[in-house]
C-alpha cells in the first residue's frame, strides 16, 4: 500500500504485434521488454499485486519469470488490434479484485514497449495522484520543437507543399513556441473511482507527470536499436 491505497500494477501485453513479431519478448541487453516492465515494478515493495493482462501463454510464463501474475488470459474480444486498452485494464481490475480478494484503489498501468522508465518514475506518478486527488496520471515528455504542430508540412491537393498550421509561415524561432509534450508511455495511473465511471484515462481532472530524459517507444525494429542505445547510457 502507499499512502493508504492499494495499489494494482498491470503490464498489457498482446500477442500478434505486426511492425515487430513477438515484440513483447524481443530483447535488449539480454531482457525482453515484458521482463524489463517486471523488473522495474519488483523495486516497487508498496504494490498489492502485479499482473500480466496477455492473451498469449507465452507471453505469461515470461512475466511469471519476472514475477507477474497471470490471473488469467485475456478473452479473443479484449485481444483484437483495435481492443480498447480502457477495457483491457477495466477487466485487469475486475479479475485481479477476484484474483487476490480485495479491491484495488489504484490501478498502474506500465507498458512493456516503453523500456526506459525507473522505478522513480513510477512511484512519482502514483504519489501524484493520491496527493493530488487526481483522476488520472499520465506520465508525459516535452515535445522536440521540430515536430512541433506550427513547424509541421502537408502536401495540398498532392503537389502543393504548405504548413500544417496557417500560423507556421510566421514562426522565426523555436523560442517562440509554446511547449508541447508527447506521452511517452512510462505509465498511466488511474484511480478505481474514474476507470470505473468516467470510461477513459483523460477526464477533466488528467494531471501530467513529466520527466525530462530521452525515451523510445517500441514499434518499429529501429527502436529497439535506439532504445539499446540510450538503455546503455542508463547503466
Amino acid at each position: 500500500m502507499l499512502h493508504g491505497k492499494s495499489i494494482l500494477a498491470v503490464v498489457p501485453a498482446r500477442d500478434g504485434s505486426k511492425g515487430i513479431p513477438n515484440k513483447n519478448l524481443r530483447k535488449l541487453m539480454g531482457t525482453s521488454l515484458i521482463g524489463l516492465a517486471g523488473l522495474c515494478l519488483s523495486e516497487l515493495t508498496w504494490l498489492d499485486g502485479k499482473i500480466i493482462s496477455t492473451d498469449s501463454k507465452e507471453f505469461a510464463d515470461e512475466g511469471k519469470r519476472y514475477g507477474l501474475d497471470v490471473p488469467f488470459l485475456r478473452p479473443e474480444s479484449l485481444s483484437s488490434d483495435t481492443s480498447s486498452i480502457y477495457n483491457v485494464v477495466t477487466h485487469a481490475l475486475l479479475e485481479s479484485d477476484k484474483f487476490y480478494g480485495k479491491k484495488f484503489d489504484v490501478v498502474l498501468l506500465t507498458e512493456p514497449t516503453s523500456p526506459l522508465r525507473k522505478s522513480d518514475d513510477l512511484e512519482g506518478a502514483v504519489n501524484k495522484l493520491i496527493l493530488s486527488h487526481a483522476d488520472t496520471v499520465v506520465t508525459v515528455s516535452r515535445l522536440n520543437s521540430k515536430c512541433h504542430p506550427a513547424k509541421v508540412l502537408t502536401i495540398k491537393d498532392n503537389k502543393r507543399l504548405d504548413f500544417y498550421e496557417e500560423r507556421g509561415a510566421e514562426i522565426i524561432n523555436r523560442q517562440s513556441l509554446e511547449t508541447l509534450y508527447w506521452r511517452n508511455g512510462v505509465c498511466y495511473v488511474v484511480n478505481r473511482e474514474s476507470l470505473l465511471k468516467k470510461n477513459w484515462f483523460f477526464t477533466e481532472n488528467t494531471l501530467p507527470f513529466i520527466i525530462e530524459r530521452e525515451f523510445a517507444n517500441i514499434d518499429e525494429p529501429i527502436d529497439l536499436e535506439w532504445a539499446e542505445v540510450l538503455l546503455r547510457k542508463q547503466t
